[in-house]
């Protein structure tokens, strides 16, 4: 009875409809850029994704974890200041950026630019994207992307 049973379940599901995979989403359009700020914005974005994706640089964003290998890791956990002088203006002071990561289980300060001594070893905060705009043309850009940032280990 049980075999008789089996059977008609395994023809049941033989007979049935494979089932269709879903569609792959239309692909956007790209933005049209009418703006020389626009252009600006968009060459320094694939500048700085071309950054971050280089050889030795370790790419994450906030709450994401990177290890850096050598039981060295960083999660950013949020942006404490971004005062960098916008690309697009004169400023007196240059300004900085300084973020909270958790390094290796330890919520530690890191500045970009500089590389910080922890007990799992040195990180050098190397990148961070978007850079630094006064203005953002959203009409043509889209909202501002979230922060990624780029890690180095050792000095």
């Amino acid at each position: 009875m049980r075999t008789v049973l089996f059977a008609a379940l395994l023809l049941a599901a033989c007979a049935s409809p494979a089932p269709q995979p879903h569609p792959a989403p239309a692909p956007q359009p790209a933005p049209v850029i009418r703006t020389e700020l626009g252009r600006q914005i968009q060459a320094d974005m694939a500048r700085l994704d071309r950054e971050l994706a280089a050889p030795g640089i370790y790419a994450t964003e906030i709450g994401a974890t990177i290890d850096l290998g050598a039981g060295l890791s960083v999660r950013p956990l949020s942006v404490i200041e971004d005062s960098r002088c916008p690309s697009n203006a004169q400023c007196m002071w240059a300004g900085r950026m300084r973020i909270l990561a958790n390094v290796s289980g330890r919520q530690t300060e890191l500045t970009l630019g500089e590389t910080t001594e922890t007990q799992s070893g040195a990180v050098s905060f190397v990148i961070a994207s978007p850079g630094p705009w006064a203005e953002w043309p959203s009409d043509e850009l889209g909202p501002r992307p979230p922060y990624r940032f780029g890690f180095r280990p050792g000095p």
